[in-house]
This record gives structure tokens, C-alpha cells and sequence, in this order.
């Protein structure tokens, strides 16, 4: 299921447009990266959207930020995530991540995240974490 720009009512635009700009304002300063996702008809559709906030501004591609807002629309009608990872410059990292449920995105824990980074989809097996990467409870969005 593929949704063009000609798929989506105003309120689809206006609402996918409100959670992208609620994930970019949730994160503070420093170099993040947006993944999101949904599933529709056994397919896995994602875009990803590396950013950089700096003093309330933030600095990302804008055909990444169309993409992002596709999959955002897409996810509201059957359900999908979104994973913020946060880098520093000591090479560790933080993420966090949110359930998308028509137009919200629902705080996930750190250990809600942990579980669905670390358990393989296939076997239902624990893999092991990535070092210098930590879980962090999702903040609620502003939207």
C-alpha cells in the first residue's frame, strides 16, 4: 500500500505534519536520527530522517521530512513506530521510540523499546544489545 500526497485528506497532511514537527521538538540539542514504520498487506514500509537540532531550530532534508510524512499517514490507518536515536560524541547513544496510532504517537518505556530492539521478529529470540546504547523512556509529544 503506497499513499501519494493526492491520498491524503488536509487533516492527514496537517496531523502527520504536527507528529513530525512533535518528534523534532521532543529531542534537545545535538544529532538525532528519526526512524518510522507501518505494516500493510505483510509489507514493511519505513523512511528514516537523520536531524540536527541546535537552540530550538532544527536542520533536516526536506525530502526526507515527505517521506517521514507519508509513512506517518500510512501508519495512523494500520498502525506502526517511531525510534529516535540521540548520538554523542563519546560514540554511546539513547533511543526511544513510540507506538503510532492514528495520528498519536504513544510514549513508549525503555523497556518497551528494549524488547522490541533486542528480540529478533523471526524466533522470538533475545539478541543482544548494541554497546554504548541506552533505552530511554519516549517523552510525550507536544502536537
Amino acid at each position: 500500500m503506497t499513499i501519494t500526497s493526492h491520498d491524503r485528506t488536509p487533516y492527514e497532511v496537517e496531523r502527520s505534519a504536527a507528529l513530525l514537527t512533535g518528534f523534532l521538538g521532543a529531542m534537545g540539542d545535538g544529532c538525532h536520527h528519526l526512524a518510522v514504520a507501518a505494516t500493510a498487506n505483510g509489507a514493511t514500509l519505513a523512511a528514516s530522517v537523520p536531524f540536527h537540532n541546535d537552540g530550538g531550530a532544527s536542520d533536516l532534508d526536506p525530502d526526507d521530512a515527505l517521506a517521514a510524512m507519508e509513512i506517518l499517514t500510512l501508519a495512523a490507518r494500520v498502525g506502526g513506530g517511531a525510534v529516535i536515536r540521540t548520538y554523542f560524541a563519546d560514540q554511546t547513544s539513547e533511543v526511544r521510540g513510540w507506538k503510532l496510532v492514528e495520528f498519536y504517537a504513544k510514549p513508549c518505556s525503555a523497556s518497551e523499546t528494549f524488547s522490541a530492539y533486542c528480540t529478533d521478529p523471526e524466533t522470538g529470540e533475545l539478541i543482544p544489545p548494541e554497546w554504548g546504547l541506552e533505552y530511554v523512556d519516549a517523552p510525550r509529544l507536544t502536537v
